[in-house]
């Protein structure tokens, strides 16, 4: 997703606020506090890109979760035809009217 991730100390966002939104802008900031990593810092755009990926990849699992689902129920035989199983759904709703 992102080619490379610049490093700057705390202190630069205090005192060079303005690269580091640059800098934001075209990949990941990490901030050091005593020369180790301690934060991540996003551009909006890259942060809600982000979101909506793993929003995507989310969904794709619980689509790939009901696929599995499907196959054990094939697999095991819990299965029904389905003009059998319209009909079933047919009957159950008419007794619901009044």
């Amino acid at each position: 997703m992102f080619d490379t991730m610049s490093i700057r100390p705390s202190k630069d966002l205090r005192n060079h606020y303005a690269l580091i939104s640059e800098l934001c802008r075209q990949n990941p900031v990490a901030i050091t506090v005593n020369g180790r990593e301690d934060t991540v810092v996003l551009s909006h755009e890259a942060y809600m890109e982000q979101q909506r990926h793993i929003a995507e990849l989310e969904a794709k699992l619980a689509l790939y979760a009901h696929l599995a689902e499907a196959e054990d129920d094939i697999r095991l035989g819990r299965v029904q035809n389905a003009e059998d199983a319209f009909n079933e759904i047919l009957s159950e709703l008419d007794t619901l009217r009044p």
